[in-house]
Parts: structure tokens; C-alpha cells; sequence
């Protein structure tokens, strides 16, 4: 098998028998003497019957599961995948050795790798698996987590602070109140930003582009971690903005920025704007607004 083969091989195992759960795949690609292990798991999980056990079960607990591969590193008969995955519990309880917790409605996401050994005539022979297991534990509510230590409602008014503190006035001063020393801010396709001096350099920015910007929160949701806030931007485009020059068009626009907390603090930032309509805003010549 090439190695091209063998990387669409592993796909298939994450796309057909771990989002899909298909049962047919399972045997058309796993050996008779596969074997599947993971960390956490006492006994490894030995042929298509003892896997099928797994992925029936997965599927049981969070009807919604998924693995998505994110990269890929193959040589030989091998191939070895970062991939994320996640899923609701809405389900059947999960066992543990604590006993059955049965399902609470949360969703969990995490990071894990998985290593494929792909055998001559196409089928898997073994996989060994690696997941971030206690991050998946504290956001099913199963274990405790540092992130629980402040209620829904006090995360939202911090984060209305941030919009109304930051980016509408301009005041920086109780920044070390708001933001976590490792905040992460991120925006559509551009590079992650981290740390509380590269937000405020975000948010200055945006100010300096936009005279009297303004951001009027419209709608919010928290539970648990996080928050969500809908709001309208409207200002004057007085300077440079994502390569567009100052036009002197006001602007009128929506998006929504996630929150995730940590200790009370914003840990996380994940703005998704319609940079779309607000470039064809900025790009507007005066006949036609």
C-alpha cells in the first residue's frame, strides 16, 4: 500500500466507524486480529466484534460524535493523525469505575492523536490512541474544573464589561481584571493573538479606524464557561481597516464574539464579524449608500 493509500485508509476510519459509526466499515477495514488501545482504558480492544463494543457505545452515549483529522504524518505503514472530536450527552450513561453517570445535555470538544498500523492488503492492524481525557471529563461535568468557579450570569457581565470598557471607551485601565494572562483572541482566518497587551492592541486599532465605534449588545447567552453576545457595530471609517483606506462611510454592522472564562477571567476570544457587508460598507462610494 502506498502511502497516500494508507492515509485514506485512516480517514475512512475516522469519517465511516468514529463520526458515522458505521458497523459495515468496521469489518471491511480492520483485521481479524486488530487491535485497538488507549491510556485510559484497562484492556485493549481486540478485533471488529470488541471494537464494534466501543464505537456502539460512544455512539449510545453522544449521538452526535465525532473525530475530525486536523494533520497527518505517514511513512512506510504507518500513519499518525491530530485530529478533534466531541459530541453532546444526550444519551445512554457512560460506565465508569465511579459507576453509570447518565446524561446531562453538555457537549464536550478535545485534542487527541491517534497511530495507524496499516497492514499489506489495505486493513488496519492496530491503532493506539491518545485523547485529552480529564478535558473531556470537566466539560461532560464529570470531574471538577478551575473554569466552574464563577456563575453564568457573573461571566456575562464581565464580558459586557470588555465590550463596554474596551472597545466602546477606550479604558484599558482594569484590563488585568478581564482578561487571563494567556487570553487567546481570535478572528476569522487571521493569526491567534495572545496575551492582554495584543488584545488591547486589537481593540486600539479598531478604535483608530473607526471614530465614535460603538458596539450595542443585542442579544447574550451563558451557561456554564461561556458566553455568547451578539452585537451591532456602528461607527465612522476614519482610518485604514483591513486594507480598505479611510472612506468617511458610517458603518452599520453585526457579529458575534464567544467568550471562554477561566477563574472569573476572559481566557478566550473567537470574534466572527460580516466582514463581508462591512467591507462593501467602508468600499461604498456616497451615490451608493
Amino acid at each position: 500500500m502506498s502511502v497516500t493509500a494508507n492515509k485514506y485508509i485512516a480517514i475512512r476510519y475516522f469519517r465511516d466507524i468514529m463520526t458515522d459509526g458505521s458497523l459495515a466499515a468496521i469489518y471491511e477495514l480492520m483485521a481479524p486480529d486488530f487491535v485497538f488501545t488507549l491510556p485510559t482504558h484497562p484492556e485493549p480492544y481486540r478485533g471488529p466484534d470488541g471494537f464494534k463494543e466501543l464505537v456502539t457505545m460512544l455512539h449510545g452515549c453522544f449521538p452526535d460524535f465525532y473525530i475530525t483529522p486536523q494533520d497527518m504524518v505517514a511513512f512506510d505503514d504507518m500513519v499518525v493523525t491530530r485530529w478533534k472530536g466531541g459530541g453532546t450527552f444526550l444519551g445512554g450513561p457512560i460506565h465508569t469505575v465511579a459507576g453509570d453517570i447518565p446524561a446531562n445535555g453538555r457537549a464536550f470538544q478535545i485534542d487527541g492523536m491517534s497511530w495507524h498500523k496499516i497492514g499489506k492488503d489495505g486493513r488496519i492492524l492496530e491503532v493506539i490512541g491518545h485523547e485529552d481525557t480529564i478535558s473531556m471529563f470537566q466539560q461532560l461535568g464529570i470531574a471538577p474544573s478551575p473554569r466552574n468557579t464563577t456563575t453564568p450570569e457573573q461571566n456575562a457581565a464581565v464580558a459586557k464589561r470588555y465590550i463596554d470598557e474596551f472597545v466602546n471607551k477606550g479604558d484599558f485601565s482594569k484590563i488585568s481584571e478581564i482578561l487571563a494572562d494567556d487570553v487567546q483572541f481570535k478572528m476569522m482566518q487571521a493569526p491567534a493573538l495572545v496575551g492582554p497587551a495584543a488584545v488591547r492592541g486589537a481593540v486600539e486599532q479598531m478604535r483608530q479606524a473607526f471614530t465614535n465605534l460603538n458596539l450595542e449588545v443585542v442579544r447574550e447567552l451563558s451557561n456554564e464557561n461561556k458566553v455568547a453576545l451578539r452585537w451591532r457595530w456602528t461607527g465612522t471609517h476614519a482610518g485604514e481597516f483591513n486594507g480598505v483606506p479611510a472612506s468617511g462611510n458610517q458603518v452599520d454592522e453585526y457579529g458575534i464574539d464567544m467568550f471562554e472564562f477561566w477563574n472569573g477571567k476572559i481566557r478566550a476570544i473567537n470574534v466572527v464579524a460580516n466582514q463581508f457587508g462591512l467591507t462593501n460598507q467602508m468600499r461604498a462610494t456616497p451615490a451608493a449608500k
